[in-house]
């Protein structure tokens, strides 16, 4: 909701990938699998501007990862002119209010502060060493959130 009460109209949405897309957002994949894990297991969902219905980014997830229960979030990958402007941030919000998960889940790079900042501002916060079945790899911060929480 926004400060008026009136709900505020979503910029993008979430589907999955089709043919067309291929072509807009093969480069962005191309783009975050070097900077993440990659698992032939996740689904892929392109973020489409809903003002044109094209596609703008590629949203990497992973149900009942890393246990039942948890959604993760592999990578969010946007083409460079639609940085900065929330789409991210939307697109997290739209696969979280669509999922049945209770918890959910990102692995951040330790060295990378945007992405840290991004997943904060999102609700997010660091994961105890407890919290989270599995180790995440050397030089990565687990990020959690429960359903609910700021976001949810």
């Amino acid at each position: 909701m926004n400060p008026s009460g009136r709900s505020a109209k979503a910029r993008v949405s979430l589907r999955p990938l089709t043919e067309d897309d291929i072509a807009a957002v093969e480069p962005l994949y191309r783009e975050a699998v070097r900077s993440a894990e990659a698992d032939p297991d996740a689904g892929l969902l392109a973020i489409v501007r809903e003002a044109d219905g094209a596609a703008v980014g590629v949203l990497d997830y992973r149900a009942n990862s890393p246990a039942r229960g948890w959604l993760s979030v592999g990578f969010i990958a946007l083409a460079e002119r639609e940085r900065g402007w929330g789409h991210g941030s939307e697109a997290v919000r739209v696969l979280e209010a669509g999922a049945k998960a209770a918890r959910f889940r990102a692995n951040v790079d330790a060295g990378n502060g945007l992405a840290l900042y991004f997943w904060l501002r999102l609700g997010y916060r660091p994961a105890r060493p407890d919290e989270v079945p599995g180790r995440p790899p050397r030089g990565i911060i687990t990020m959690i959130r429960t359903a609910g929480g700021p976001t949810g």
